[in-house]
């Protein structure tokens, strides 16, 4: 056998295979001789059929396989003798057997790129300080006593509390050359999102109003300016939104028990808020660190990983419909998907590599006492012994790489620099 190995890329190998006359020939002695017993002809006694018919009925089938088996055994033969390691499977993307000269063949693989880490201590990242103030607080709890809201049909809307179901119908022609077509829909004028114009033209307004205002429309795409459209509204139904009152049994059924008081409540929607604050800020933090360390290295992506990743997002939207009750495929286009997933994909598959080398370079590892003390602060939650918990996290690759990947991040906290800039809503 003779071998050629050519680097297509940084990824990307290409091995060529040269197998001789003599090895290609008994393979098929080997094959042709394994088959025959198994091979039934009209007029032969089953495993009788002579050689020649049998090479004249199934000989290319049967070659085809054959050269294909070899192929795989010498990549796997010179793979172990090399000491490669692919990703994924090897493709055979060429084959040619002319008789008497033996075989050759090309196969493609993937390995993982080679780079050097780069110094990235001092690199300065932002972590966005979220505060939250009284007015978040005060959000907050409309929106628990506005799920727990009754409604009365009125005829005239007096304040903000009021559901108004209107249908939109602009009056200008679009860029398209057509006026869009009226929509028709429920709004609740204390929603935040409305806008104020609308809001304020709608005080005052009853049922079966029709009039005009003007609204400022945008666009997804930031190459069209904003501009002012006027709308025709025509109000079908108003509906007075009846807050429940802060009673201690409310405030009791909305906290679990937690608040007997409206103060206690907001105390404890505070608390929930600055949580949630702190963990965004966190995130924040950990991405614009993964952001940074990204832009320092550059490397090629396998395509194999970044497929491979692919897959992974699909399977887990098919999963989320199961879970929902809806058909595994429902609302997936798998190939308009896998187009507008591709950079996110081949972003997360780089960082997987990046974040693999940075973990080995530092020296990462996950030790029993680790696997102890969360075992230890898990039981609770789940119920279960620590040591009966030990023993799962113990064969867990998944709670291993978690462990390195939050050792990581306070490492990482550690060498760069973080910049603290406080965010207010």
């Amino acid at each position: 056998m003779e071998t050629k190995l050519t680097n297509k890329s940084e990824v990307l190998r290409e091995l060529e295979i040269f197998v001789g006359e003599d090895e290609v020939s008994k393979a098929f002695d080997e094959a042709f001789k394994n088959i025959r017993p198994r091979i039934t002809l009209p007029g032969f006694r089953p495993g009788k059929a002579p050689m020649s018919v049998i090479k004249k009925m199934h000989g290319d089938a049967i070659e085809g396989e054959t050269l294909e088996k070899i192929a795989q055994e010498k990549f796997k033969e010179y793979a172990e003798t090399e000491k490669l390691q692919p990703i994924g499977s090897p493709i055979m993307t060429d084959l040619h057997r002319h008789h008497g000269e033996g075989a050759h063949f090309k196969i493609a693989y993937e390995v993982k790129p080679e780079f050097d880490l780069k110094d990235y201590s001092g690199i300065e990242v932002e972590q966005p300080v979220i505060s939250v103030n009284d007015k978040d607080v005060d959000e907050r709890l409309h929106y628990l006593r506005f799920n727990f809201s009754t409604r009365e049909e009125i005829s005239e809307i007096t304040d903000n509390e009021t559901i108004a179901n209107i249908t939109f119908a602009e009056t200008e022609v679009g860029e398209d050359g057509h006026v869009p077509p009226p929509q028709t829909n429920d709004l609740y004028l204390a929603d935040p999102l409305v806008v104020p114009e609308l809001r304020d033209a709608l005080i005052g307004k009853k049922t079966g109003d029709v009039f005009s205002v003007t609204l400022p429309k945008t666009s997804n795409d930031p190459n069209i300016p904003k501009k002012d459209v006027v709308v025709e509204v025509t109000i079908n139904k108003i509906e007075k939104v009846i807050l429940p009152a802060m009673t201690e049994e409310f405030s009791k059924k909305i906290t679990r028990d937690k608040a007997a008081t409206e103060l206690e409540v907001r105390l404890l929607i505070r608390e929930e808020l600055e949580e949630n604050a702190k963990r965004r800020s966190a995130e924040a933090l950990e991405s614009n660190m993964v952001n940074a360390l990204l832009k320092l290295h550059e490397f090629q992506v396998p395509r194999t990983i970044t497929h491979t990743l692919l897959d992974s997002m699909i399977q887990e939207l098919k999963d989320e419909n199961k879970r929902r009750g809806y058909p595994e495929d429902y609302g997936i286009n798998e190939e308009e998907y896998r187009k507008l997933g591709w950079n996110n994909a081949e972003t997360r598959g780089k960082w997987l590599l990046l974040r693999d080398k940075l973990v080995a370079a530092e020296g990462i590892e996950v030790t029993e006492d680790e696997l102890k003390k969360l075992a230890e602060k898990d039981a609770g939650e789940y119920g279960i012994a620590p040591e009966n918990l030990l023993k799962y996290y113990q064969t867990s690759d998944e709670i291993k790489e978690r462990i390195r990947s939050e050792k990581l991040v306070a490492l990482l906290k550690e060498k760069m620099k973080v910049v603290e800039k406080v965010i207010t809503t």
